[in-house]
């Protein structure tokens, strides 16, 4: 199975000529990178200007590239008044959908698949229940049977897939497994990066979701603008996702961002300073009523009093919970995205929470950062998980695309 290491930059330095060694791999990344920058598809001729490279040579790694299927040819119409005697020279573009990316967000409650081409454009997202006392074997056998599926709908093979990222709960080591997850039944047991790489014989990934939606926010959302950011996840579990210098911060064993398990000096949870819920054993195991409670959240976005007052209750303990994170971190921005608040309908109950937090902030904080609802909803951790996978992909297209491992297009 092909491997390569994933990450959360693809970088945007164009891949350079080299004169020795192995040229047609390497020359093929600077003519590909042509082909995708150019204002308008290019003829070989335009290429080989470009790429100070012979014409012969461009011809050999065009073919290549047409094999492979990540270069598609567009005749080029004669001049205007000029009879061709020959063919019309042609012209090349990028192929977007030679192949394509996977993301999978899993919860207890539910799975969903995104399925984007080479240029992170989406294809489709597909969301199923599940039940959320599933064992790790069975979540595991759901979420290939959803991949499955979701190829099978939108009619890709699946050695057309190049990589695939699994955004789950808990805590994630060297994206590639879980360590520790308090809410979904003997998920840490289960080496899902495996079992789904065996079933698409690609690179796969596992990260925290909170992570990924912080890629996503970053990518496709409302924090596109910033650098410094802190992600705040509420659902079953509380946790963040970091992006500092404009890079998601990971730590030094991947557990940047469990604020979930944060202990104030009196033995009470961050996770349960933030949602209200009861001290528990561990943080983060069971929801606030308050969330879990649809009358409340309903009656808040239809305006009553009572349940508004208990949401802007949520705020204001949310941002008591994360002033020491974010005196600590100080960022421009905090997003909140929550999958409590899913409906379009109750956007405005979400509302109350963040208002409330940011009006508690000041009397909190040095600087207090700016407080926005995530634009990406429900679809952030998916988001994020296509970007993460996309960005080891973009790195192999930008130095030995010929070596990305797709089937030969016939």
């Amino acid at each position: 199975m092909t491997t390569w290491p994933f990450g959360d930059d693809a970088g945007a330095t164009a891949p350079a000529v080299v004169g020795v060694g192995d040229l047609r791999t390497a020359n093929a990344a600077a003519v590909l990178a042509s082909i995708r920058t150019a204002e308008d598809p290019p003829r070989v001729a335009e290429l080989a200007r470009s790429t100070r490279l012979s014409r012969p040579t461009v011809e050999l790694i065009v073919n290549d590239l047409l094999t492979s299927g990540l270069v598609e040819e567009e005749q080029a119409p004669p001049a205007r008044g000029v009879q061709s005697p020959g063919r019309p020279a042609r012209r090349l573009r990028f192929r977007p959908r030679a192949g394509y990316v996977v993301g999978i967000d899993v919860r207890s409650r539910s799975l969903a698949v995104g399925l984007a081409d080479l240029d992170g454009e989406t294809v489709l997202i597909r969301r199923r229940t599940v039940r959320r006392d599933l064992t790790g074997a069975a979540r595991a056998r759901a979420v290939v049977e959803a991949v499955r599926a979701a190829l099978a709908e939108a009619g890709v093979d699946a050695h057309r897939v190049c990589a695939a990222t699994v955004g789950t709960p808990g805590w994630v080591q060297d994206t590639t497994r879980l360590r520790y997850v308090d809410n979904l039944r003997d998920w840490a047991d289960v080496d899902i990066a495996a079992i789904l790489g065996d079933e698409l014989r690609c690179p796969v990934a596992v990260d925290n979701d909170a992570n990924l939606a912080a890629l996503g926010e970053q990518w496709r959302g409302g924090a596109a603008t910033t650098g410094e950011m802190v992600f705040i996840l509420l659902g079953e579990r509380l946790g963040a996702g970091i992006i500092t210098g404009g890079r998601l911060l990971r730590g030094q064993h991947g557990a940047a961002g469990e604020i979930g398990f944060m202990i104030f000096p009196d033995g009470s949870p961050l996770a349960a300073r933030a949602i209200g819920e009861p001290g528990v054993g561990r943080p983060g195991i069971e929801p606030s009523s308050i969330y879990s409670d649809a009358a409340i959240v309903r009656g808040a976005a239809d305006g009553d009093p009572d349940a508004i007052r208990a949401l802007e209750l949520v705020g204001e303990r949310l941002a008591d919970a994360l002033a020491p994170v974010l005196l600590a971190l100080d960022p421009a921005v905090v997003v909140l995205g929550t999958s409590l608040f899913a409906l379009p309908d109750l956007a405005t109950a979400c509302e109350y929470v963040l208002r409330a937090a940011e009006r508690r902030a000041p009397a909190l904080l040095v600087d207090p950062p700016g407080w926005r609802l995530s634009t990406l909803g429900d679809d952030a951790i998916l988001i994020g998980a296509v970007r993460f996978g996309l960005a080891a992909v973009e790195r192999v297209l930008r130095t030995r695309p010929t070596e990305l491992g797709l089937s030969p297009v016939r």
